[in-house]
């Protein structure tokens, strides 16, 4: 008897509390989503309406509230987003875009807890942008196809260096490996802001006054990236390399952890309601810039112990060196015509990898034209005999050695 009086005392509280869930749903009036409006001068109110505002529910149970739109909008779009206040007594619905047509929207609520909540609407008005001077957007646009063909070329003079020498030596493994996990990451990141329409909407709900910086000569180069790196890889396997020269053992620490954090993130994104797709891929763009900022330490290391910069195209490095030239004046282009200086900081990976890549091919320029100027691999005999391992003599003999101790000087770490 004093449990079933418990079990009724029990189901009261729920459906209680509940109600209170939504009884602070309320219509929300949008302020300055839509100025002017009927001849006469006056303004045309407008507003967005959610109902039932009272409802009982069980946990578990799902409703669908009925968002309907008052007024003009005349032809224009309104963001809209949610938010539970209170204790998280329910999952909040997505984010949607409302116009003029149709004018009412069905918004589902997944009731998970107990407890008591306010459903709270918010809109964004639509946002409008003015550059100054529309040739300073085409010359923008131009720009990143040059920083992007120059980026694409740039991968060429290595993969044919390698190609003519058989050989790998001098390139580092690590470099390779960070290589193929950066870009990658890059081109999720660019593929998913470009094409992705409800992440383009999740970008603006986080950033609602910003210019997105993404263009589709981005997600090219990303592909091609990946493509090119995948060939260099090929290389490694089938090329000519010394035996001790392989991936470290802290890029595979490093490149573990990255990857495992990937999947954090995929696990916690579809689980954590304040996290967005869109911030998955933000985290797939800090491991990019991760990578850029260590990536080619390696190489410069490889070039230091062998005291040459033979087996690292230089060409790659002027390329480089270019495209990223490129990449940083199509950004400060853009946010000079939209005074949106704000905005380069919303892609810091754009940003990051323009800076890096200028940093880094500095440091190669140095090594090439005044450090180890024209310098050719030199090692005392005893190490050609040792890295060349046996057959035939002469001249041939010696070169054999020579590009078999050179793998094994690139190895590092």
């Amino acid at each position: 008897m004093w449990r079933q009086l418990w079990n009724a005392v029990g189901t009261s509280l729920v459906l209680l509390t509940v109600v209170v869930v939504t009884a602070a749903v309320t219509p929300l009036m949008t302020n300055n989503v839509v100025s002017g409006g009927e001849d006469d001068g006056t303004d045309e109110e407008i507003s967005l309406t959610l109902r039932p505002q009272e409802v009982s529910l069980q946990t578990g149970e799902e409703k669908t509230f009925n968002l309907t739109l008052r007024g003009d909008l005349q032809g224009q779009c309104v963001n809209v987003s949610f938010e539970l206040d209170g204790k998280p007594v329910a999952t909040t619905p997505p984010p949607m875009l409302v116009c003029d047509s149709p004018d009412s929207y069905p918004v589902v609520l997944h009731t998970t807890s107990y407890g008591h909540a306010t459903l709270i609407v918010h809109t964004d008005p639509p946002t409008v942008s003015v550059m100054k001077k529309e040739a300073i957007t085409i010359t923008a646009d131009v720009l990143g196809w040059l920083y992007t063909i120059a980026w694409d070329i740039s991968f060429l003079p290595q993969i044919v260096r390698n190609w003519r020498r058989k050989s790998v030596m001098g390139l580092s493994l690590d470099f390779i490996t960070f290589n193929v996990l950066g870009f990658s990451c890059y081109f999720f990141f660019n593929m998913g802001l470009l094409w992705i329409p409800s992440i383009q909407d999740q970008y603006f709900q986080r950033h609602p006054l910003t210019v997105l910086h993404v263009r589709l000569n981005d997600v090219i180069f990303a592909l091609y990236a990946v493509f090119c790196v995948g060939i260099q890889i090929i290389q490694c396997i089938f090329y000519k390399r010394g035996p001790k020269q392989r991936v470290s053992i802290p890029c595979m620490i490093i490149s573990s952890l990255l990857l495992l954090s990937v999947v954090i993130w995929l696990i916690l994104v579809p689980t954590v309601d304040k996290l967005l797709w869109v911030d998955f891929l933000y985290w797939l763009s800090y491991i990019k810039l991760v990578i850029t900022a260590i990536k080619y330490t390696p190489q410069l290391y490889t070039n230091y112990k062998l005291r040459s910069t033979d087996g690292w195209s230089i060409w790659q490095v002027i390329l480089d060196f270019t495209g990223g030239s490129l990449s940083l004046l199509q950004m400060f282009l853009l946010a000079a015509n939209y005074d949106d200086w704000k905005s380069v900081l919303t892609d810091p990976t754009k940003l990051g990898l323009g800076v890096l890549s200028i940093i880094f091919n500095i440091f190669f320029f140095i090594q090439h034209y005044f450090l180890y100027r024209g310098a050719s691999i030199k090692i005392e005999e005893k190490e050609l005999v040792k890295g060349g391992g046996g057959g035939g003599g002469g001249e041939d003999h010696d070169k054999d050695k020579i590009k078999f101790y050179d793998n094994e000087a690139a190895t590092h770490m």
